[in-house]
């Protein structure tokens, strides 16, 4: 369990699609996994200044309360 969530990791699990969108190839590519970050930047840099504020409160309760239990469940179910 992590101890401490970034609004990278919020992004990473709330975001999936848009950050599947940024990157060229698919994700059984073998260049798949060089892209992911640059693609989370992307979308974080692409955001709001009232959406990063979400994420970092969203960020803010994972650290405090742990991830909600159905992203917990969909990340290790992958559904």
């Amino acid at each position: 369990m992590k101890l401490s969530y970034t609004i990278r990791d919020v992004v990473k699990q709330n975001h999936r699609d848009l950050v599947e969108a940024k990157i060229p190839v698919g994700p059984n590519h073998q260049d798949y996994l060089k892209h992911y970050q640059s693609a989370v930047t992307e979308v974080i840099n692409d955001m709001e200044e009232d959406e990063i504020k979400e994420l970092e409160k969203t960020a803010e309760k994972w650290t405090k309360e742990g991830v909600p239990r159905e992203l917990q469940l969909k990340y290790v179910f992958n559904i």
